[in-house]
C-alpha cells in the first residue's frame, strides 16, 4: 500500500473509502470484523495485510487463540502452505505486539 499511496494517491484514497464503506455496512463487531478479513487474507497469502490485521484485531481484543483459530479455519480449503505462511506471519506480529505491550506495562509500572 506504500506504494500505491505514494504512486496513486488518489486510487489509495478510494480503496480507503471503499474498505470503510463495506466495514460501515457490516453489522458485526469490529473484532469480528477483523477476524474474517484475517481469514481472508490467509486464503489468499495476503501476508502482509495479515501483519496489519493482526495488529487491528488485538487492538480490538482479539485472543492470540482466537487470531490462530480465525487463520486455520482456511486450512480445508486453501491448504497446508499457505496456512503455514499466514500462521508464520500472524505469530510474528502478536510476539511484536505482546512484546509492545510488556514494555508498556513495565514502564507504567515504573512511573
Amino acid at each position: 500500500m506504500k506504494n500505491m499511496i505514494k504512486e496513486a494517491p488518489n486510487v489509495a484514497q478510494g480503496f480507503f473509502d471503499l474498505a470503510k464503506s463495506v466495514k460501515q455496512y457490516s453489522p458485526l463487531d469490529e473484532k469480528t470484523n477483523e477476524l474474517i478479513i484475517i481469514g481472508i487474507f490467509a486464503a489468499h497469502r495476503g501476508i502482509t495485510g495479515i501483519g496489519t490485521h493482526v495488529m487491528r484485531c488485538m487492538e480490538e481484543g482479539a485472543t492470540k487463540e482466537e487470531i490462530i483459530a480465525a487463520i486455520l479455519l482456511a486450512l480445508p480449503i486453501v491448504g497446508i502452505t499457505d496456512v503455514n505462511l499466514a500462521l508464520d506471519k500472524a505469530m510474528e506480529t502478536i510476539a511484536i505486539v505482546e512484546a509492545q505491550k510488556a514494555k508498556e506495562e513495565k514502564v507504567a509500572a515504573v512511573s
